[in-house]
């Protein structure tokens, strides 16, 4: 498991948008924020376990 750090850049690993951590909470929780569709700000609590880093560029291979 990655050590997740604010300014990091996460996916869910079950897909969705490209989220920004924004906090690591005293529980080990990651505080994380993104826009959803209609760009409105969104934010939420996960489990380190449920999500990877992910830079937002293409994927190759």
């Amino acid at each position: 498991m990655a050590n997740f750090k604010a300014g990091d850049t996460v996916r869910l690993k079950s897909g969705g948008p490209l989220m920004t951590v924004t906090a690591v909470q005293n529980d080990g929780e990651l505080w994380c924020e993104w826009f959803d569709k209609s760009d409105k700000p969104q934010g939420k609590s996960f489990s380190p376990h449920s999500v990877v880093e992910d830079d937002g560029g293409p994927v190759i291979g």
